[in-house]
């Protein structure tokens, strides 16, 4: 016997990637997720800068502070990419 694998499709339910593929010519991101983009851009960026530079390589600037703006930097990110505006 051949198991024959069924899938249950409602016609009211479209999973989101489908959706997001039937609407073209529409944007993906709106003006909220690039903005976020950016600040977490400038943030990668400073945290990079902040770390780089000719003082102690022990300094509370490049072990610490740094980090955690980098770290900040990739959730501020990981945000703009999973912000969807109310509709």
């Amino acid at each position: 016997m051949a198991y024959k694998a069924t899938t249950t499709k409602t016609a009211n339910a479209p999973s989101s990637i489908t959706d997001a593929f039937r609407r073209k010519g529409t944007p993906l991101f709106g003006p909220m997720n690039y903005r976020l983009m950016l600040l977490g851009l400038v943030l990668l960026v400073v945290g990079n800068l902040l770390m780089i530079g000719k003082e102690d390589i022990y300094s509370f600037t490049k072990i610490t502070l740094a980090p955690l703006v980098i770290s900040l930097g990739y959730l501020v990110e990981l945000a703009a990419i999973l912000y969807r505006p109310r509709s």
